[in-house]
């Protein structure tokens, strides 16, 4: 693929942008020109591919979006602390993805990168420490962003304990799937993890899930 000129990316921005304009009036905004009332605080990582529009259709003051490469807390406290302690959303979804680019450079060894990358990179080193190199790459890769998510959800569950305790905060670890690795579907968002609940079967009795028809709930738990 082409890569597009800095002028013909500004042009794509300001035309896509006339066009949103365009498409909505006064009434859309009004309801949060003066706060934001999001139900979400999502930490994603800053993959291209990974668009909080995966998750509504109309995502405007619905998500409290944080991104950085590899969806990590560490990296991000004080982003996250703002959506569960000031917009106290509800929800805080870890969301990593398949042939995630950060992960995969950690496997690979990424001692050469930028500085600026390395440190990011160097709060891998906990989750990543355990995962089974003996498997082939793809097998490996995917193994570590599970393992990466699950740990993302621990140290929530450690940073937010009173708010999970007294039911006013769930923390769900998902994976997007673009590649339909896991069979579910090109672009399902599965969920591995549940408050550190990760067992499958107990993963589809969940509370968080209760109003999921059970069709769709065994599509979306692994």
């Amino acid at each position: 693929m082409r890569k597009l000129s800095p002028a013909e990316v500004i042009k794509e921005i300001f035309i896509g942008n006339d066009v949103f304009v365009n498409s909505k009036g006064k009434e859309f905004f009004e309801e949060h020109i003066e706060t934001q009332n999001p139900v979400v605080t999502l930490v994603t990582c800053s993959d291209a591919r990974v668009q909080p529009r995966i998750f509504f259709e109309d995502m405007i003051d619905k998500i409290f979006v944080v991104r950085n490469i590899g969806n990590q807390i560490e990296n991000s406290k004080g982003s996250v602390d703002y959506g569960i302690f000031y917009l106290k959303t509800p929800v805080l979804f870890i969301l990593g993805h398949v042939n995630c680019g950060a992960i995969g450079t950690f496997l690979k060894g990424y001692e050469k990168e930028l500085e600026s990358i390395r440190n990011e990179l160097d709060h891998l080193h906990i989750p990543l420490s355990k995962v089974n190199k003996s498997e082939s790459f793809s097998k490996t890769w995917l193994e570590g962003v599970e393992k990466n998510v699950n740990w993302q959800v621990q140290i929530a569950l450690e940073r937010y304990k009173n708010y999970v305790e007294d039911g006013r905060l769930v923390v769900v670890g998902g994976i997007y799937d673009f590649a339909n690795i896991y069979g579910k579907g090109y672009g399902r968002i599965v969920i591995i993890n549940i408050n550190g609940e990760t067992d499958s079967k107990k993963l589809q009795e969940s509370e968080a899930l209760r109003l999921i028809p059970n069709d769709l709930r065994k599509k979306i738990v692994i």
